[in-house]
């Protein structure tokens, strides 16, 4: 069987690998790189060399989820990651002194924490078990009432900068989704999560090194698919032509509407309920948007702004230099910019739950698939891996590498 997979982000690759000597395939990628939203800048500073990541960035150091799973069949070990504290330091625009500061190794005693963070933690411990997916976050702070300055400028405000959306709109995100977030907040010891050494891109080229009855076309976009006798025809943008029998959409909502072929109508329904905002990043060397006090530091530096939270990532903790890399899709960008890039980020509304649903009774019909981590979860990597394993369990039961991730 030959299977073809568009799109070589994460989800794409992942399907490829696991379906890789059971069947054949091609992927057609649109840029001239893989890796999708994984993409690194390799770059020298303060005389250290490093990757330094533009889009996705790292995953929970939880040995058991899919992403730990994956790198443990690629060979990725304790040489090629880095875990690092995911503390946070929440400011408002306009003021200099922060509102809350996590705990952070070697952070000195004498700083404080801010003054909301005890109301943070209050009303973090406050709240019972984890309510369903369609529960919106709303739902959750009503019948706590938290202050407008907690509620803004902490709560809403990291899934704020998360999902790229307006502050007043994170009530209306999963509740789940935001509370997986706001997870060690105010903690008195900070989370870990885990950091590629060498980029998140290099986890798509240790993917792509492994395949071995899988083609890779860059360069190759995906004009339109058409209906064959026995599977369909992917038509690139020079009108190449490659026959396939199953087809797998590893892009986004939009891009998969407008490539769905007229026999097949129905999955647009769900898929057009999936709105995502563009979120602008810089990578660069000037701590703009930081605390004046080094000490006040923390990896990820949260600033709630006219409306909208941006977050400012210093990449101390897993590089060891002074590089950030920040969103700046709504206030001035840094002095010393080294490079840059947008992504399209998902809303994660309780809508979005409802259109996962659909589009899940759709999966696998006329030999259509969808990947990508729109379709299982809240837009994290471990939902691109997860979305990859339920798809290629369809196409290919036999792999012997389905065995070594976890069932979705």
């Amino acid at each position: 069987m030959r299977v073809g997979i568009v799109g070589a982000g994460i989800s794409g690759l992942v399907t490829a690998w696991l379906v890789d000597g059971r069947c054949d395939a091609v992927v057609l990628e649109a840029r001239s790189r893989v890796g999708g939203n994984a993409r690194s800048v390799a770059g020298w500073a303060a005389g250290v060399p490093g990757a330094f990541d533009l889009g996705t960035q790292e995953v929970a150091a939880d040995d058991s989820g899919p992403h730990a799973a994956l790198l443990a069949a690629l060979g990725v070990d304790g040489r090629h990651v880095v875990d690092v504290p995911s503390s946070h330091t929440f400011t408002a625009g306009g003021t200099t002194a922060p509102l809350l500061v996590d705990d952070h190794p070697g952070r000195p005693a004498h700083v404080g924490r801010g003054p909301l963070r005890e109301r943070v933690r209050a009303f973090l411990d406050g709240m019972g078990p984890t309510p369903d997916r369609d529960v919106p976050f709303g739902a959750v702070l009503a019948p706590l009432s938290p202050a407008p300055a907690v509620r803004d400028h902490v709560l809403c405000a990291l899934p704020a900068s998360l999902f790229g959306c307006p502050v007043a709109e994170v009530p209306r995100l999963s509740a789940p989704v935001v509370l997986a977030y706001l997870h060690g907040v105010a903690d008195d010891t900070a989370p870990r999560v885990r950091v590629l050494r060498g980029g998140m891109e290099s986890l798509a080229w240790a993917l792509a090194a492994q395949l071995t009855s899988t083609e890779i076309r860059t360069d190759a976009e995906v004009d339109r698919v058409e209906p064959a006798r026995d599977g369909y025809v992917l038509v690139d943008a020079a009108g190449r032509r490659c026959a396939v029998d199953q087809v797998v959409l590893a892009v986004p909502p939009p891009t998969a509407v407008r490539l769905l072929p007229a026999s097949v109508p129905g999955p647009a329904v769900p898929l057009r309920r999936f709105t995502s905002r563009p979120v602008r990043y810089a990578l660069h060397l000037d701590p703009a948007y930081l605390p004046g006090d080094r000490a006040l530091w923390s990896t990820h530096n949260v600033v709630a702004h006219d409306g909208w939270a941006e977050t400012s990532t210093w990449c101390g903790p897993s590089h060891g230099v002074d590089v950030f890399k920040s969103q700046i899709t709504h206030r001035a960008p840094p002095r010393r910019v080294l490079a840059t890039s947008t992504f399209q980020a998902l809303t994660p509304t309780t809508d979005v739950v409802d259109a996962q649903r659909e589009l899940a009774a759709w999966q696998g019909r006329e030999g259509l698939h969808f990947a990508g981590h729109h379709t299982t979860g809240p837009g994290d990597q471990d939902s691109a891996i997860a979305s990859a394993v339920a798809v290629a369990r369809r196409i290919a039961p036999g792999s012997t590498r389905l065995r070594s991730l976890p069932a979705p």
